[in-house]
């Protein structure tokens, strides 16, 4: 694993070192550059000093014989020529210098150097005053050197005092990071950021952000095996009952009456478990969201009626799908095919039970009431539901005056309307209810209606 600190130090060092290697590069060339004016300037003035004397007197600048160790430090070379091209006199000999008949600044070659030669003219003579250019070069290399070296021995110091500092700027990290580490599952609350350098309050605010979700997340599961609890008791209760009464039946009549009730129990039982477990899965709180795709919300309310027809023509209930066709893809919702499928069998379902014989259930998608939406709704011509239970009906365990009505026999456990709700939440949909297909005033009937955003109108469908 990369330490941070360890990845900033070296970074840092390399970057100090390739820095103090640039510096050098650029104290060596501005250097030279200014070197070269000044030497320019100064083989100018030897130029004049000999022109002069060489016109005065020419004796006094005759060659004479120098060792090749003259060159040395910041020697110069001078000549003196003809108009025509002839030597008369030259400072030291054998230098290789060529006539330059025009006067200024070259930079020439000889058979072992580079010189910088200044030519200088008068009415009968040209003077030449010349300079080896590694003078120049080795005086800009030693001034870049002795930048160079103290900044590459004082990056050793520098690597401590960066270690140093990155420890102590990244201490509150380190304790950050030991305070989540001595939390326990159970300690969820959020971690206190206004003491925390800037620079880690927006991973510390995402992290309680994180913790915040997993209180939900944990708060929900302990709510669903309450509720699972406490839903479970009274049919486990009854089948223990019932059980008994079977096995202390004293005759066949009484064992097939006890049988049924046995059978009947765990048919509750069942679903009351199913249900369960459909609630667990789709609360946008106790269980990760699904992935997601674009599900046509006509074939899936079809779908969901032909899977009910036979129950229903059992019960003599009209039930029918009115999908609305147009215009083209507006039926669409971005979602999960599972979810939205448990959220109209508990819609459908829940019409079915509270529809009495010889009534109607009609499951509709059309368009929403905003053009980017669409809505499915399930219309149902039973009893209805007061208005002033319309909210409390989607909580759970909670059935309603009417399921208790004496002329009803209706067996729930007041889980569907809440899994619809949880479904809906999950997809980001509103749910409302309103009175359904009246057949009377003791039948207003009811109606749930999910309205989802369109899918291509989803931000995340694009």
């Amino acid at each position: 694993m990369v330490s941070i600190r360890r990845h900033l130090l070296g970074w840092l060092l390399g970057a100090l070192s390739v820095g103090a290697v640039m510096l050098a590069a650029a104290t060596y060339a501005f250097t030279l550059d200014e070197m070269n004016e000044v030497f320019d300037e100064q083989l100018k003035q030897v130029a004049l000093t000999v022109l002069t004397h060489a016109e005065g007197d020419l004796s006094a600048v005759v060659a004479t014989p120098a060792a090749a160790s003259d060159l040395d430090g910041y020697a110069f070379v001078t000549q003196v020529w003809t108009l025509d091209g002839e030597r008369l006199s030259v400072s030291v000999a054998d230098v290789g210098i060529p006539f330059i008949p025009e006067e200024g600044f070259r930079t020439i070659s000889t058979h072992d150097r580079d010189w910088r030669v200044y030519t200088d003219r008068s009415t009968s003579r040209f003077i030449q005053a010349a300079q080896p250019m590694e003078v120049r070069h080795e005086l800009a290399a030693d001034v870049a050197l002795k930048i160079l070296i103290p900044s590459l021995m004082a990056v050793p110091l520098l690597a401590l005092l960066l270690a140093y500092a990155l420890r102590r700027g990244l201490r509150p990290l380190t304790e950050t990071s030991n305070d989540i580490r001595r939390r326990s599952a159970a300690s969820l609350e959020p971690i206190d950021v206004r003491s925390l350098p800037l620079e880690l309050q927006p991973l510390v605010t995402s992290i309680n952000v994180l913790l915040e979700k997993l209180a939900k997340a944990m708060a929900a599961q302990r709510q669903i095996t309450a509720d699972a609890a406490h839903a479970l008791r009274t049919p486990l209760t009854a089948l223990r009952l019932q059980v008994q009464a079977l096995t202390t039946a004293e005759d066949d009549e009484a064992r097939r009456a006890a049988a049924l009730d046995t059978q009947q129990g765990l048919s509750r039982a069942t679903r009351l478990v199913e249900q369960l477990l459909s609630l667990s899965r789709v609360d946008p709180e106790a269980a990760p969201a699904p992935p997601r795709e674009a599900i046509d919300l006509g074939a899936l309310a079809r779908s969901v009626v032909g899977d009910f027809s036979g129950f229903a023509e059992s019960r003599q209930i009209d039930l029918g799908a009115e999908v609305q066709e147009t215009p083209a893809r507006a039926n669409l919702v971005l979602g999960n095919r599972e979810q939205l499928q448990v959220m109209l069998n508990n819609l459908v379902d829940n019409a079915l039970r509270y529809t009495p014989s010889g009534g109607r259930i009609d499951v509709c998608v059309e368009a929403g009431p905003l053009a980017e939406q669409v809505s499915v709704a399930v219309a149902d011509s039973g009893p209805g539901l007061p208005a002033e239970e319309r909210e409390r009906v989607f909580d759970r365990f909670y059935r309603g005056t009417t399921a208790h009505q004496r002329d009803m026999a209706i067996e729930g456990s007041g889980l569907g309307l809440a899994i619809v709700r949880a479904a809906a939440a999950r997809h980001d949909a509103t749910i409302d209810i309103t009175t359904g297909l009246s057949l009377g005033p003791n039948a207003p009937g009811l109606t749930v209606r999910a309205t989802f955003r369109r899918f291509d109108a989803n931000p995340a469908s694009s």
